[in-house]
C-alpha cells in the first residue's frame, strides 16, 4: 500500500467566524462542539482553499457572500484573512499558506501567499499597487492573475505539483446526525 498524503496542521486566522485556530488532525478528524463554535467553517476552510485553486479566489469569496461575509467580523474588523496547511506528501513535507485582504473598492488582493517543499519554495507578496514573487526555481515566474493564487502557476513543476493536486483535490464530508438516524 503507498503511503498516503496527510494535513498535519492547519492554522486559520479571521476566517468567518474563526478568531484563530491551529489545529494539528491525525488520519481521521471528528469535530464536536455547540452551535455557533466554528466546526462547519472549519470545514469550510478546506473547500474554500480546494475551490480557489480549481476555480479563482474570487469565485470562492463570490460563492460566499464576498469578502465582507468570508473574513470575521467582530471589534476592531479585521480586513483580511489567512489559512496555513502543514502537509504530509508522499515527497516529504510541505508547507501552503496565504492572507487575502480587503481591497478598498470592495474586492479583495492577495497579500501574501507562500509554499515550500523540500528545499524549493515561492513567496507573492502584493498589495493593491504592487506585487513580486521571488522562488527558488531556476526558469522566471509564471504570470499570476490578481484573482488566482500563484499556487495554480506553478502547478505544472515537478517540484509543487504534489502540494496543488493534494490541495485541490480535497474533499470534507459533514454528516448529519438527524439523517443518520433516519431508517
Amino acid at each position: 500500500m503507498a503511503p498516503r498524503a496527510l494535513v498535519t496542521r492547519v492554522r486559520l486566522k479571521n476566517y468567518r467566524s474563526i478568531a484563530a485556530c491551529d489545529v494539528q488532525p491525525g488520519a481521521l478528524l471528528f469535530l464536536l462542539g455547540p452551535n455557533g463554535s466554528g466546526k462547519s467553517n472549519f470545514l469550510d476552510a478546506f473547500r474554500f482553499v480546494a475551490e480557489s485553486l480549481r476555480t479563482s479566489v474570487d469565485h470562492a469569496i463570490r460563492r460566499r457572500g464576498g469578502i465582507g461575509q468570508v473574513r470575521r467580523r467582530s471589534t476592531g474588523h479585521p480586513t483580511h484573512f489567512g489559512m496555513s496547511f502543514d502537509l504530509k506528501l508522499n515527497s516529504g513535507p510541505a508547507r501552503y499558506a496565504f492572507d487575502v485582504g480587503a481591497a478598498a473598492d470592495g474586492g479583495f488582493v492577495i497579500r501574501r501567499e507562500s509554499c515550500t517543499v523540500g528545499p524549493h519554495q515561492f513567496e507573492r507578496r502584493s498589495d493593491e499597487a504592487d506585487e513580486t514573487i521571488e522562488w527558488s526555481l531556476s526558469a522566471a515566474p509564471p504570470r499570476v492573475l490578481g484573482d488566482r493564487f500563484a499556487l495554480v502557476g506553478v502547478s505544472g513543476t515537478a517540484e509543487f505539483r504534489p502540494v496543488f493536486d493534494f490541495l485541490s483535490h480535497m474533499e470534507v464530508y459533514n454528516l448529519s446526525p438527524e439523517v443518520i438516524r433516519e431508517p
